[in-house]
């Protein structure tokens, strides 16, 4: 029996060091991934929890420039815009944003009309959590805008490809795990630890993998849900924003992975990067776009609905930062500019 004992003991240490050894490899891998897709260790950023969106930027809503307000009431607008990272500007300079360089455009128009643009992008938000700002602005009494913005694409495509679900987003598997961690197993005795398994870095390694190596099939179930819902879920903010007097415009965002159009070589060279370019990485790439097109496909026909996939296709000087998604400030500027004028055609077909 000792001996027994002893052979169950060892065999124990051995398992919980295995994954213990799996665990910290799985750190690793992630975190170095992270550094070279992001710049740091840590994917996306410092955030608080909000108990209508799970989660918010620290900051708040980034500061836009150049708005303008007239002291004629019936000759002034507002513009909400929501996005990701790109929206929210990868820009230290809040003068460089996307919301900031579209306040500067508007309200250079000779028209007397004045125009308040507000940024509320998040890192790391897509289409459904956006939708969930959108009803906490509306439900905490803020004024109604007459225009509602999302600049999506990149993050919806990059949530399903990571987990495969509709219902994708930044920190899908550590929320999820904290809900249904208790009754998942017996194990869920123990909570904390249960939940802190099932969102542990080895899961996570797991979704990284699968985002990267196993291609999306383009018939299957989960992608024709996705599109489905994200259709749904536009829909309804087309009609939950038209219920406030506003209008709602969903842009697709520019992506180098997605373009349709030739550049110079010279701009080429300095928006290359390893990813884009080694065809090893070809199932990113695959899964990243596959979700990005679908989608746009199917939106194609609605109302609120511009593509901007070739916006930057004339562009002279580098407009995307090396991940191929966030731009540049030359970028973010023509992306600006291209919804401005669109933007600017709606005000007046709508509000004059």
């Amino acid at each position: 029996m000792r001996k027994l004992l002893k052979i169950l003991w060892v065999l124990t240490k051995w398992c919980v060091a295995t994954v213990i050894c799996l665990e910290i490899l799985a750190f690793i891998a992630i975190s170095v991934s992270n550094l070279i897709l992001y710049g740091h260790a840590r994917e996306g950023s410092r955030a608080v929890y909000d108990a209508y969106t799970l989660f918010l930027q620290e900051g708040g809503p980034r500061e836009t420039l150049h708005n303008a307000v007239s002291p004629n009431p019936e000759r002034n607008r507002v513009v909400w815009l929501f996005g990701g990272s790109t929206m929210r500007g990868a820009t230290l300079d809040d003068d460089k944003t996307i919301a900031s360089y579209l306040a500067a455009y508007l309200n250079a128009a000779p028209d007397g009309l004045r125009y308040t643009v507000k940024n509320y992008g998040m890192n790391s938000f897509n289409s459904l959590l956006e939708t969930k700002y959108l009803q906490k602005l509306l439900i905490e009494g803020n004024k109604p805008p007459n225009i509602v913005v999302f600049y999506d694409g990149a993050n919806d495509a990059k949530y399903f490809a990571e987990h495969r679900t509709p219902y994708g987003h930044h920190g899908y598997r550590r929320v999820r795990s904290l809900i249904e961690s208790y009754y998942k197993s017996w194990f869920g005795l123990f909570k904390p630890l249960n939940a802190a398994l099932y969102s542990s870095f080895s899961k996570e390694l797991f979704d990284k993998i699968h985002q990267v190596a196993v291609p999306i099939d383009p018939n299957s179930d989960a992608l024709q849900k996705m599109v489905t819902a994200a259709v749904q879920r536009y829909d309804h903010v087309d009609k939950m924003t038209a219920c406030y007097g506003a209008e709602f415009v969903l842009f697709w965002q520019p992506i180098l992975w997605t373009e349709e159009c030739d550049v110079p070589p010279s701009v080429k060279d300095k928006e290359r990067t390893f990813l884009l370019n080694s065809d090893r990485f070809e199932t990113v790439r695959h899964n990243f776009s596959l979700p990005y097109l679908v989608l746009a496909d199917r939106l194609k026909h609605e109302p609120y609905f511009v593509s901007l996939r070739d916006a930057l296709c004339k562009r002279t000087s580098a407009a995307y930062q090396p991940d191929g998604v966030h731009l540049t400030d030359q970028g973010r500027k023509t992306a600006a500019i291209r919804m401005g004028k669109i933007l600017e055609k709606r005000i007046k077909n709508n509000f004059e």
